[in-house]
């Protein structure tokens, strides 16, 4: 797909579209955190009563938890030029040659990474040994961030296409074709065999399965490094702090 375009122009390409892959999946970390206090938790449907008002409540506990597999679909998309999308990354990069580079860049950057020595001898002597042993453990550790570069980019790239071929990806992608982004009486996808329905829960355990493939290749292509699950636990507080102090009044019809 991306064979005309030389190994830099792919890599920067990736590297633009990782970073935007990266916001795309913080903000699904948001809607997920706002789910599960909407969608998952009695926390605000046990406080309404049947009434008029459980039919607007049911209406807003489908939007944002639709709104959520959408957004999770177009993280899981095919892989297009002009889409910011794992898969996207994963055929940009995925070439023999383009790993070598990001390795070597890994090894590159981590060999600069100059670490200063801890009580230094005064003996000139003691102190060249000293940092010559210092340098030689920086080189060392160097060779092994490449080569753990290069396992963690083919694990991301064998991972997202496991997925990719998963009955559980094909039910979640199906019911946003047949019914959330379109109204359809079938899919493509259902023309060539059934397709189970989508369970509730299913776009948590796809959230869950795409964490470590997000992470790995933010940061063996663009050579940073991000906490997933820091951000996750500030989206939780956020959201419960905003739907734990909602109250609804069971008398308001």
């Amino acid at each position: 797909m991306f064979g005309s375009l030389g190994s830099q122009e792919r890599i920067n390409l990736a590297r633009a579209k990782m970073t935007r892959v990266l916001d795309h999946f913080l903000y699904l970390l948001e809607l997920h955190a706002n789910n599960a206090h909407v969608v998952y938790s009695p926390l605000l449907s046990s406080q309404i009563s049947q009434s008029f008002a459980a039919n607007a409540f049911n209406v807003l506990q489908r939007s944002m938890h639709q709104f959520e597999i959408v957004r999770l679909c177009a993280l899981w998309d095919s892989a297009d030029i002009d889409k910011e999308n794992i898969l996207t990354v994963i055929e940009l990069i995925n070439d023999p040659s383009i790993i070598d580079t990001l390795a070597d860049e890994t090894r590159s950057q981590r060999a600069n990474e100059s670490s200063a020595l801890l009580n230094p001898s005064v003996e000139p002597m003691l102190n060249a040994a000293e940092r010559d042993a210092l340098r030689r453990s920086e080189l060392a550790f160097a060779d092994e961030e490449a080569e753990r570069a290069r396992t963690e980019l083919r694990l991301a790239i064998d991972d997202a296409r496991s997925f990719l071929a998963s009955p559980q990806l094909a039910s979640i992608m199906n019911i946003r074709d047949r019914h959330l982004a379109h109204s359809l009486e079938s899919t493509r996808r259902e023309k060539y065999g059934p397709i189970a329905p989508m369970k509730y829960g299913d776009e948590t355990a796809a959230l869950e399965l795409s964490i470590p493939i997000v992470e790995r290749l933010y940061c063996w292509v663009n050579g940073k490094s991000f906490s997933i699950e820091n951000a996750r636990q500030i989206d939780e507080q956020n959201a419960s702090s905003l739907w734990r102090g909602c109250k609804f009044d069971p008398n308001m019809d």
